[in-house]
């Protein structure tokens, strides 16, 4: 990102109180993996996964994952996982710390968007990232290596490159061998294409793309002889809207920006975009951060497959799917254990939109993803904004997914909530609430018997596709 901590919105002082969901062997079957976005990664001796802005690399059939470590927010060192399916973790170690440069050591000086190639001419692993000092004042790049993926890297050099002032950033490697990287430049108006020598230790060249577009957070991927690039707007910690361009030349040619997903491209800043064989061609996996979910050390890295086509991306969210890292095939993933809403009936609702547009509260249930209950917005209305819904009968509940409208706006986003649920529909039991409901997740608690829900929406304004009780 290209600014300092924005805060988090939302009521109350802690955070959802959802069970944490690692997800480990469990979720890997005859090949197949089920991804499911949201969760915190938990690594293989149970504590968070520390990758932000990630970059990755494939070495035989491992994936190596590098990125910043956000537990000490300001002076992030660069660690390394590796897996073979993106579900089980391993934690293989600091690449790089406050040990391997002394401006890293005192502070002078932080890493974002640590990036990782392979130099077959060079035999080395080189890593480039975002060089900077706390106002963003030092706009530089710094650049590692190392003769093994996972030893400790050395520092070879930090500065402009080229002389120009470079802040977000990422690398791309065509299939010749050639290697780019590529950054916000000229005070985060262009963006700058950097070809690099053929050791990739060092910028030869610059291209300007998108003069004054302010674009940040690009991740190129060729798709047979088209490049695309996917970037977002600079808006600091903030989610905004994806846009994509395409060319037959990485340093002309590009196409007008267009938009891809929803206005906050479904609460992520692309980090990467993987590219990956199978049996007719390519799979492509988006990988985005979920910045400040809910602060920053916590923030989300989220996968789902995208496809390019005819100068297209589409570019849908997948809250889950499933991913053969063998075949490199996808596919959807079996249903969830959810609540059939046949018997269910709304009981009461703050308000609904029915003047603007046709958003009543039972399209929240009515099992229609392209429908949705907005609270009134045309005139003023109170809130929190709630639905109260009856089941028909006894469940044991264990979980709530709530979905978010599925159009190109976010308006009525929920962030701060309460769940209650009730046997008899007089005396109620919260059991999840906080300030940050999480975009598009599965909750989890305790599991409990309930006939009767009400959900809370504390926020001037609220929407919601679809409810779902999970058992």
């Amino acid at each position: 990102m290209c600014s300092s901590v924005a805060g988090a919105s939302g009521v109350g002082d802690g955070v959802s109180n959802s069970k944490k969901t690692a997800g480990k062997s469990d979720r890997t079957t005859a090949g197949w993996t089920t991804i499911v976005n949201g969760d915190m990664w938990v690594d293989s001796d149970g504590k968070d996964v520390q990758a932000h802005g990630a970059g990755f690399l494939k070495v035989g059939d491992t994936w190596y994952m590098i990125g910043e470590d956000r537990s000490d927010m300001w002076h992030p060192d660069v660690n390394m996982y590796s897996s073979k399916d993106f579900v089980n973790w391993k934690f293989e170690r600091k690449i790089i710390s406050p040990d391997t440069h002394p401006a890293l050591a005192d502070g002078s000086r932080f890493i974002e968007r640590p990036k990782l190639m392979y130099c077959k001419k060079t035999g080395k692993y080189v890593v480039w990232c975002h060089w900077e000092q706390g106002n963003y004042g030092a706009s530089e790049a710094a650049v590692f290596y190392c003769d093994s993926v996972n030893g400790p890297y050395k520092f070879h050099w930090a500065g402009r490159p080229l002389g120009i002032k470079s802040r977000d950033c990422n690398v791309f490697v065509d299939d010749d061998g050639t290697a780019y990287f590529i950054s916000t430049t000229n005070e985060n108006q262009d963006l700058g294409l950097f070809k690099l020598s053929d050791d990739y230790l060092s910028a030869v060249s610059h291209t300007t793309l998108f003069a004054g577009d302010r674009r940040e957070a690009p991740a190129i991927v060729r798709v047979g002889d088209t490049y695309f690039m996917l970037s977002s707007a600079c808006t600091g910690w903030d989610p905004n809207q994806c846009k994509v361009a395409y060319s037959k030349s990485l340093t002309s040619g590009w196409s007008e920006l267009s938009d891809v997903g929803n206005n906050i491209a479904f609460d992520t800043q692309a980090a990467s975009v993987l590219k990956i064989p199978n049996k007719n061609g390519f799979s492509y996996l988006y990988v985005g951060d979920r910045w400040q979910d809910p602060d920053l050390p916590s923030s989300k890295t989220i996968v789902f497959p995208i496809e390019f086509k005819d100068g297209k991306c589409i570019f849908d969210y997948r809250r889950t799917f499933d991913m053969n890292w063998k075949t490199g095939e996808w596919k959807s993933s079996a249903p969830e254990n959810v609540i059939s809403k046949r018997g269910w009936k709304l009981r009461g609702y703050s308000s609904q939109e029915t003047e603007a547009e046709q958003c009543e509260a039972y399209k929240a249930i009515d099992g229609d993803f392209k429908t949705m209950w907005h609270a009134k917005y045309s005139s003023p209305a109170p809130f929190p904004h709630y639905l109260e819904v009856d089941m028909g009968r006894v469940y044991d509940v264990s979980a709530f997914l709530c979905t978010p409208r599925s159009d190109k706006s976010s308006g009525g986003l929920i962030r701060g909530y309460k769940l209650e649920v009730s046997m008899d529909g007089i005396a109620w039991t919260e059991v999840s609430g906080g300030k940050w409901l999480p975009y598009f997740t599965k909750v989890g608690f305790d599991k409990t018997k309930a006939r009767y829900f009400r959900f809370t929406a504390f926020s001037r304004d609220a929407s919601i596709a679809e409810f779902d009780m999970i058992q």
